[in-house]
Order: C-alpha cells, then structure tokens, then sequence
C-alpha cells in the first residue's frame, strides 16, 4: 500500500469506519473501488472525542500522503471542505489519476495515528484510547489523531507515523513517547517499529533484521530496498554499503486467538533471519 487518504470523520465508527460512520452516506461504492485500484486506503480519522467537544474544529480535514520506499520521499497534500457530502467531488482527481488538484495546499505536518476503531476490535480500543489519552498531555498531543482500522490488530496498541508511514505497534505510552522523541532526532525506535507500509512483509522483515543485526536506528540508514529472489532482499544504505538478507518464511498456528475478536485456529506468518552479507 503506497498512499492514503485520511478524512476526518466525528462520531462513531462501526467495523467498517468508511461506510459505517457518518461518511457513509456520501462515500458510494465506486469511490472507494477507485481509491482502492489507486493503491489508496481510505481511513477515518478525528481527534479524540472529548477534546472534539471542547475545541470544536470547522470544516472538514482532508489528508492525501503518497508515501515513498527507503530513498524516495513521502508527500502529503491537505484540502479542508465544508462537510463530507463534498469528499468525492473534492477527491475526484486523487481517484482519477492518483495526484491531487489545485484546491489542495502542501503538509508538512506529522500525524501521529492511534488506532481506536473498538468495533473492529475491542482490543483497538482497550490499547488505543488511553494511548491517545496520555499523548494529549504530552508536547507532541497536537500531531494526535484517533484512526480507523490500519491492520494488524494483534499488535494493538498500533500507531503510524505518516507521512513516513512507519507502523509501530504493541506500544504503551512511554514506547511512543520515546518512539516519538527518537523520530524528532531523525531516528527509528526498533523495539516497537513494525514497518513500512509500501514495503512488502518480506522487504519489512530484512529490514527489520539489518537494522538489528547492523545497530542502524537511524532514519535514513536504509536508502533502497530490492527484492532479488523468493525471500532475498538487499538494502542500499547511506553509508555506501549494501547488505544482503535472506528471509525464511512459514505460517504458524497461534495457540490461543490472534485478537480480541479472533476466532480458535488462525495461523500467521513468522519471519526468520536466514543469512545476512554485507557488502562494501
């Protein structure tokens, strides 16, 4: 997945926080089977609802982050509507051609997105919501947003960074503090760093074992990534060198459910380091 579009939703959310939300009734099937054949998720976003009543927001947010691969950047654009009855005519180039019009404005801003859509999963809600609760408090709580359904609810408490679109997840509080702190120094916090979303599971995994093996936390440490073979990547870095990593892949049967709605009997994949060579 290399972009998203984020539309600021109030209210409640159901299992499916596009169609069962307030947007809804303005987001018609076509659109969303556009957005998805662009290689666009759509995800709902707001802030957390008590601070939503004290500090009411006009308007509309939209967000659109074509995110980029290790070496590539990410670009995020942003457009605020009147309502959501105009989010299709406002996104009509973005489903058409992938690249926003001229009523959308650069964003440099970071969003910090927690994921809290409870009606997917109640685990969502159980790690997400005190998560986005403690992050208010903090100097980041401005960059906070409550997100809709960004997968892996396993990983609950989950957070993306966008428009890096760096998935962290198992998180607690001090984790995203510190995670958060790490990104502000131009560095990756490993322990909790899921990956990226424009990378494939097995181009996640390698990077995830040379940056392990190889102490990278920098951000830019990894400047390309190529898959060569059935489980063999390599990575560019910024050093000049390039390492080679081999990644065994199965699926496992977990002995007890995957998440808080998960059913007895489901099987995930699991990602060893097979080899590792860098070369200089």
């Amino acid at each position: 997945m290399h972009a998203w579009l984020l539309v600021e939703v109030h209210g409640s959310w159901g299992r499916d926080a596009v169609a069962d939300s307030q947007l809804g009734p303005h987001a018609p099937s076509i659109w969303r089977t556009a957005m998805k054949a662009r290689g666009i998720r759509v995800i709902t976003i707001r802030r957390d609802l008590d601070r939503r009543h004290a500090h009411p927001s006009p308007g509309v947010r939209l967000v659109h982050v074509v995110a980029g691969r290790p070496g590539r950047p990410s670009v995020a654009n942003c457009r605020i509507i009147d309502d959501l009855h105009h989010v299709v005519a406002a996104t009509e180039s973005v489903a058409a051609t992938g690249q926003p019009d001229a009523g959308w404005e650069v964003d440099t801003d970071r969003y910090v997105l927690v994921c809290t859509n409870g009606r997917h999963d109640a685990c969502c809600a159980t790690h997400g919501r005190p998560l986005v609760r403690h992050l208010r408090t903090t100097e980041w709580g401005d960059s906070v947003w409550e997100c809709s359904h960004i997968g892996g609810d396993r990983f609950a408490g989950n957070v993306v960074l966008l428009p890096d679109s760096l998935y962290f997840g198992r998180c607690e509080a001090a984790d995203v503090e510190r995670l958060l702190a790490a990104h502000d120094d131009g560095r990756l916090d490993l322990s909790r760093l899921r990956g990226r979303s424009t990378l494939s599971l097995v181009e996640q995994a390698a990077e995830h074992f040379a940056r392990i093996e190889l102490g990278l936390d920098a951000l830019g440490a990894v400047t390309g990534v190529t898959t060569r073979a059935r489980g063999e990547v390599r990575l560019d870095l910024a050093d000049g060198r390039a390492v080679e990593v081999t990644v065994a892949h199965t699926v496992v049967p977990s002995p007890t459910p995957l998440t808080c709605k998960g059913a007895d009997g489901l099987r995930y994949p699991a990602f060893r380091l097979a080899g590792l060579r860098v070369v200089d």
